[in-house]
């Protein structure tokens, strides 16, 4: 095998294009680096980079050899952090991205629950509104997400379905008769693009009005159903994620029209054949197991 200092020093340079920023990377000098990569061309016999310019450029050959190297220095990265999360003394830890709507409104209430079957696991939860890559070393390994999907180079499993419906303030609702009365209101925009006031007030019988375009739009889920909840307008929103506040009475239905958006929550985990830690396994079963509840008791 070649020296491992030598390859790291290689794959770094490789990607980045000059001694400085591999050096910076691996936090040593510049001139460390162009030892290690001179130690692993004698010990290869053969040339790596094409010396020219101010920038350091791979052979074809080195370039391909490259990719290997990265995907093996990655994989024991992975594989190291695994193991040491599995350690007698540390907590088996586990990654995961969503948005801060589905964080706050539907995972955070429920993970006590998780937390009580799984005293030995602990979950990060990490707020992005894109789906970030999965399973690299110190980044999340699962993703719950809403959307469409499915998305490429990951596999998305469909949770739980859900529908777009109307909700208020109860003071609000007391002004409400007919959905016509909606016209005389301030309507809460979503930027989900799934939530679409003119398909729910066409489901309603309205038609396609072009009132239904006024209003505000926030850029987050929780944000619309805060400020429905302190009575400044109506919300289209989720049932899901506004099942709570429903139940508590802080929010009301005044309008029994819905719009069906299919499958919409998903359990998305790293592409085929990335390990998984024990902990990202736990927690992908316990989500796959809440998902069934829920979409059984709807």
């Amino acid at each position: 095998m070649p020296p491992l200092n030598a390859l790291r020093a290689f794959e770094s340079c490789a990607r980045l294009g000059s001694t400085v920023a591999a050096a910076a990377e691996l936090g040593v000098t510049h001139g460390a680096i162009s030892k290690q990569v001179a130690l692993l061309e004698r010990w290869l016999g053969m040339p790596l980079f094409e010396r020219g310019g101010g920038r350091l450029a791979p052979t074809s050959e080195a370039a391909r050899f490259a990719v290997a190297v990265a995907s093996a220095l990655d994989l024991v990265e992975r594989s190291t952090e695994v193991l040491r999360a599995t350690g007698p003394d540390m907590p088996r830890l586990v990654r995961l991205t969503t948005t801060g709507s589905v964080a706050s409104l539907w995972l955070v209430p429920r993970l006590a629950a998780f937390r009580a079957r799984n005293p030995g696991i602990e979950v990060w939860v990490s707020e992005s509104r894109e789906l970030v890559p999965l399973g690299r070393p110190g980044g999340p390994e699962l993703a719950l997400r809403l959307g469409r999907g499915p998305w490429a180079g990951v596999r998305a499993e469909a949770l739980m379905s859900d529908e777009a419906v109307v909700v208020c303030a109860p003071s609000v609702a007391s002004r409400l008769r007919t959905p016509d009365d909606l016209a005389r209101v301030t309507l809460l925009h979503d930027e989900d693009p799934r939530l679409s006031w003119q398909e729910w007030l066409e489901a309603s019988g309205l038609g396609r009005p072009a009132w239904g375009h006024r209003g505000p739009r926030l850029a987050d889920g929780g944000l619309v159903l805060q400020a429905a909840r302190s009575g400044q307008g109506v919300a289209l929103t989720r049932r899901r994620l506004a099942a709570a506040l429903l139940r508590s009475g802080a929010l009301v239905q005044p309008f029994p029209a819905r719009v069906r958006l299919g499958p919409s929550y998903w359990l998305v985990l790293p592409r085929r054949g990335t390990p998984l830690s024990p902990g990202a396994r736990a927690l992908a079963a316990w989500l796959r197991e809440t998902g069934r509840r829920e979409a059984s008791e709807a």
